[in-house]
């Protein structure tokens, strides 16, 4: 009997599995600032939380902005950014299709992929940051919420994307 040759991706453990572990991801471990950057932090957790479990994003991105003291303008921005993500969630998973072929959207990690959501997302919006602010916050974000691997995935998708 031969052995059928599969590929498939080896589960490499992202810092938001923590989370579920019951071991919270909180303001000092690791240190998430305020600002933006709080509000895109707290969108990737709540997309994450929503595809995990189903809770609501919007909610959840709210909740999660609150419990990290942002202020209304942050929380708002989260809610947009979140509601962005939630309703072209197709369009920016086809495009991100389109350049991480080897890795389906749907078989791709949690965390890189909300990453790369809320990165394009953001660029969609009216109030966007620069577009280098925008891939250097996400490779941020993939480092503190990812696995090792997830800052050099993101980087390249993103690097291909907005070429």
């Amino acid at each position: 009997m031969s052995a059928a040759k599969t590929k498939f991706k080896v589960y490499e453990p992202d810092r938001l599995d923590t989370l579920i572990e019951g071991e919270p991801v909180g303001e000092s471990n690791p240190s998430i600032r305020g600002g933006r950057t709080g509000s895109r932090a707290a969108v990737v957790q709540a997309l994450y939380e929503s595809d995990s479990s189903g809770h609501p994003a919007v909610a959840a991105a709210k909740r999660l902005a609150r419990e990290r003291n942002l202020g209304d303008e942050e929380v708002e921005f989260a809610a947009r950014l979140v509601g962005v993500c939630e309703d072209q969630r197709n369009e920016l998973d086809s495009r991100i299709a389109k350049i991480a072929s080897q890795f389906p959207a749907d078989q791709m990690a949690l965390v890189d992929r909300n990453v790369l959501r809320v990165a394009l997302a953001e660029l969609e919006m009216e109030d966007a940051a620069l577009e280098k602010v925008v891939v250097n916050e996400a490779v941020e974000l993939a480092r503190l919420f990812g696995s090792d691997s997830s800052p050099k995935f993101v980087n390249g998708v993103l690097g291909a994307l907005l070429r």
